[in-house]
């Protein structure tokens, strides 16, 4: 068959293309990409000082040891990427004013930001503002600390070097001492 005798025929490829567009496929997509362009012009979720304060926090949460830390794995990068493709606006406000709690905890305790601490002082900061923030079960403070938490945990290192995965772990003993048990299992 010539191609001007294929042209009026209908074939496969056509008809599914025509029962998506019956059924609102053409509405859903122009949905998906109106909403991909206004978070495009929505701006950075996080200043670069911001994210700065972002990334030193989380490896402050969570330093490198012996295994990788929260930066290794990139949880800032993580947490950015939840906020602007799942987080609401208020969860963006909530996560930013946990951000600006612990500077203004910096700011008050030692003077200073506290990107310009040094370790232990950054340590003590986050110790503090943890302590009243779960203290007064400040909710935007628990989303915080889970969103970093689940960036490190489901990371390929957070998930296999820090946690330990048993396929059939062994048998159940209620009491055992921690050296033997070693890390906690991943399920």
């Amino acid at each position: 068959m010539s191609d001007s005798e294929n042209s009026g025929k209908l074939n496969r490829r056509a008809l599914l293309l025509g029962a998506v567009f019956l059924v609102g496929g053409a509405a859903a997509l122009t949905r998906f990409v109106r909403q991909s362009a206004a978070s495009a012009d929505a701006g950075p979720v996080f200043s670069p000082d911001q994210f700065a304060l972002l990334e030193q926090v989380a490896d402050a949460m969570i330093p490198p040891s012996d295994t990788p830390g929260a930066l290794d794995v990139g949880v800032p990068d993580f947490v950015r990427q939840m906020l602007a493709e799942w987080g609401s606006r208020e969860t963006h406000a909530q996560i930013l004013g946990v951000l600006d709690a612990l500077e203004k905890q910096a700011w008050h305790h030692f003077g200073a930001p506290f990107l310009a601490l040094p370790a232990e002082r950054r340590l003590d900061v986050l110790r503090t503002v943890d302590a009243e923030s779960l203290a007064r079960q400040d909710p935007a403070y628990r989303k915080f600390k889970w969103l970093v938490l689940v960036g490190y945990y489901q990371s390929e290192a957070g998930a296999t070097q820090e946690l330990r995965y048993e396929l059939v772990p062994g048998a159940w003993r209620a009491c055992l001492p921690l050296a033997e048990v070693g890390r906690a299992a991943a399920v």
